[in-house]
């Protein structure tokens, strides 16, 4: 049976893969090549989703750009080659400081220079946020949980609270962001903080979310993260009659 389903999979897999890289021929946008990126990798392809986003980089406008040079790095990071994804991460901040992906860039970047000196641990959170990133939802939470009580394990429940996001399971979420609070209280994952505030926002937790954004605002009152921040509160505000 479970030979069977994975045929099935493959066979709708490679489907996909054939009608995507039909689209982009014929029309090439940015959702298209990032979507077969992603099937190209979950196909064990990985160069040719490499080649792809090489490719068509520097040929449908800044924001797009900019857009696949994050999934460029990111290629690099779920294939555990840590020096790439450095280098590109650090071309995208500086090729494109203003755009939205520049912060993601940043985020990994930060966490190459924590904990590139355990490569394995390194390329198993790679992995693990490659299944995060398309999907995977239950091989993510599987695989970010062995990294809990590792040097990663701060972004592991990072990207544990995000996977849960994505199960729409807002009680779990705030449990895996109270645990890195409480085991890494030091961590500069200051998205996760927002994280946290949005989820307090959606429970109608409207206290315990302005606390923790003013909070940041103090921790980091210059950076993109307190800019956020600020927009939160102000949704925050009461509105005048």
């Amino acid at each position: 049976m479970m030979i069977l389903l994975l045929l099935f999979f493959n066979l709708g897999l490679n489907a996909k893969i054939d009608s995507l890289e039909k689209t982009i021929h014929q029309n090439a946008q940015l959702s298209s090549i990032t979507e077969l990126n992603t099937c190209y990798f979950l196909a064990g392809k990985d160069s040719l989703g490499i080649e792809l986003l090489k490719k068509y980089y520097e040929r449908l406008g800044t924001y797009a750009n900019a857009s696949i040079a994050l999934h460029l790095a990111d290629d690099y990071l779920y294939t555990g080659d840590i020096l790439k994804a450095r280098s590109e991460y650090l071309k995208l901040t500086g090729r494109y400081p203003d755009s939205e992906f520049a912060n993601d860039a940043l985020e990994r970047l930060y966490m190459i220079e924590k904990v590139r000196v355990d490569t394995t641990k390194f390329k198993s959170l790679g992995y693990s946020i490659f299944l995060y990133q398309s999907e995977q939802t239950e091989a993510a939470l599987d695989s970010l949980k062995t990294l809990i009580k590792t040097r990663l394990g701060d972004y592991a429940l990072y990207y544990l609270a995000l996977t849960y996001i994505k199960l729409d399971d807002l009680a779990q979420t705030l449990s895996a962001l109270d645990e890195l609070n409480s085991l890494f209280p030091e961590h500069s994952i200051h998205n996760a903080i927002l994280l946290q505030a949005e989820v307090y926002i959606d429970l109608d937790k409207i206290e315990e979310a302005r606390t923790i954004l003013e909070e940041l605002i103090v921790r980091a009152p210059n950076s993109i993260y307190a800019v956020k921040a600020r927009v939160l509160l102000e949704k925050l505000l009461p509105a005048v009659p």
